[in-house]
């Protein structure tokens, strides 16, 4: 009989070991349940998070990333966990292989375009690959560079099943405006997708062929200059009175950082200020002297180097390098939104016109105005900007020898570089500012004084007749979308930067009811105000939630 519960136990013990391996497509091939997401990259953290800890038994995962020949950086275009489904999918789903595909080339509109016109995209192909296929990237994740000239082994084309956006799809649905989400090249073709609508403007939730749409909580943005421009501001503002003069050039706690106010925000985001000799400030420590930030005296106490001047009209300015992002993706069309009430409102300001990517003259007219359309690349484009490289093929004006070094400005998601210190060392060579005097923070966002953020949500076809798996799909993704929106997911993987707690939040206005914590615990980020009044989205600023309870504390200034 001991030798009997010994071996029980023995074979327990494997079984337990079998359901927590993680699955790999040479070893498992093809999957019992596929689901194909596309759209945007926001709420990385708790994606990762939800697919971990609820979608996935214990252990049970194998990750495929992507590698931008570029940039390098991973899973910045698609991402695929196939995993062993967690009991608490129930039935069709538990015990189940289940391969979730994540695409986010193309941002927000990727979630909204394709889905709405049946529109095949290219995604990640993991099925059918052998182990020789990819390379190994630490434990139970996998890497591969995919191009052009590989692209047809490692993608693969088909709708997507559902969509992520990091707003409310109707703001994107907006024919003829910057916000109108644009087609991306196919790294198979070199073409664009076929069939790409120009005047959708609705997705359809009753009648024939609805979607159901899901919120995910939201996601805080930050504006973010190169690290010369950063000390320069310090600089400047020091002399200016609105830091303190005890502000130490570099520093990067919320008291240290620069500011600019929404109105100056607006004006470059509009490209209305070409070049920084534009900016100017009274100079409080020297006589009330008005001067240019390209003082020489601010210029040393910044320790800086005036960057490159435009060289193409002989005016001798310096550019305004200005990043925004891709027509569609959700980190302009918020601070469109935001800072210009655009396209809300009757004649509101337009964003910048961009500045061909490949052009060798690109300072002829300024701003300088680059789009990437992954969000990663924003941050390399601000290194190349910041370092006088061009690993990104848009800083093509040479100082002698090397790419110009410009001082640039960019919109980002708020969860980014984060390897800063408080004492400004470390991370990649550009940061976040204060926005109206208040660093991009989840207490700041809950408190109503920071507004560059958004909610995000989760659509799919509510039905679908020719899938005989579609109930068991649109499970996996209503699960994704509810625990994408739920603080227990969300708090623990909040984005800890020198200045503060950032990073993916809920929303009082979540119909599960979430309530916020008062005073503000970023355990439980959960913001009471809203851009959605009766389901439609405002576009413009949000309001409290006037069944947040508890109330609100707001911050006064």
């Amino acid at each position: 009989m001991k030798k009997l519960n010994t071996l029980a136990a023995t074979v327990a013990l494997l079984i337990g070991s079998q359901s927590a391996d993680a699955l790999t497509p040479w070893v498992d091939k093809t999957p019992d349940v596929g689901i194909f997401l596309s759209g945007a990259v926001a709420l990385n953290n708790a994606y990762t998070a939800v697919v971990t800890n609820t979608l996935a038994a214990a252990g049970s995962v194998d990750t495929f990333n992507d590698v931008d020949p570029v940039t390098l950086s991973k899973g910045s275009r698609w991402t695929a966990h196939y995993f062993t489904g967690n009991a608490n999918l129930g039935t069709g789903l538990a015990g189940k292989k289940i391969l979730l595909v994540r695409r986010t080339a193309g941002g927000s509109g990727y979630g909204v375009i394709p889905l709405n016109s049946n529109i095949a995209l290219e995604h990640l192909n993991i099925v059918g690959t052998n182990q020789a296929a990819w390379v190994a990237d630490g434990a139970k994740t996998w890497k591969q560079t995919i191009s052009a000239t590989n692209a047809s082994k490692y993608l693969i084309k088909r709708i997507s099943d559902g969509g992520s956006i990091a707003v409310d799809p109707f703001i994107l649905l907006k024919p003829g405006t910057e916000n109108y989400p644009d087609q991306q090249n196919e790294l198979m073709t070199g073409l664009p997708e076929p069939g790409w609508p120009l005047n959708t403007t609705q997705i359809p939730t009753t009648g024939s062929n609805p979607f159901t749409i899901i919120p995910t909580g939201g996601l805080v943005y930050g504006v973010a200059v190169t690290l010369d421009l950063y000390k320069v501001l310090q600089a400047a503002q020091k002399r200016a009175g609105s830091l303190p003069s005890s502000t130490v050039i570099g520093n990067y706690s919320e008291a240290g950082m620069p500011n600019l106010n929404r109105f100056m925000v607006a004006s470059l985001l509009s490209g209305k200020i070409g070049a920084w000799d534009q900016i100017k400030i009274v100079d409080k420590t020297d006589g009330n002297k008005v001067k240019s930030l390209l003082d020489p005296g601010i210029l040393a106490s910044a320790g800086v180097v005036a960057p490159y001047k435009e060289s193409t009209t002989g005016k001798n300015l310096t550019p305004v390098a200005l990043g925004l992002r891709n027509n569609g993706a959700a980190t302009s069309v918020i601070a469109y939104s935001v800072f210009m009430n655009y396209p809300g409102t009757k004649n509101a300001f337009k964003p910048a016109s961009k500045t061909a990517d490949n052009a060798v003259d690109e300072d002829a007219a300024l701003p300088i105005v680059k789009q990437p359309i992954i969000v990663s690349d924003t941050g390399t484009l601000l290194k190349d900007w910041q370092n006088g490289t061009n690993v990104l093929g848009f800083n093509n004006v040479l100082d002698g020898l090397k790419p110009a070094k410009r001082w640039g400005i960019a919109l980002n998601t708020g969860d980014r570089n984060n390897a800063v210190t408080a004492a400004g060392t470390g991370g990649d060579p550009w940061r976040y500012i204060k926005i109206d005097g208040y660093a991009p923070t989840l207490e700041n966002v809950a408190a109503g004084t920071y507004t560059y953020w958004a909610e995000g949500v989760v659509l799919y076809r509510t039905n679908k007749a020719s899938d005989p798996k579609w109930a068991l799909r649109t499970k996996v993704l209503k699960t994704l979308a509810d625990n994408l929106g739920s603080p227990v997911i969300i708090g623990p993987v909040t984005t800890t930067q020198a200045w503060g707690k950032t990073g993916a939040f809920a929303t009082t206005a979540d119909p599960r009811g979430f309530k916020a914590s008062l005073p503000f615990n970023p355990a439980n980020p959960v913001v009471p105000f809203t851009h959605k009044n009766n389901g439609v989205h405002t576009e413009i600023v949000p309001v409290a939630d006037s069944n947040a309870t508890g109330g609100l504390v707001v911050q006064m200034k």
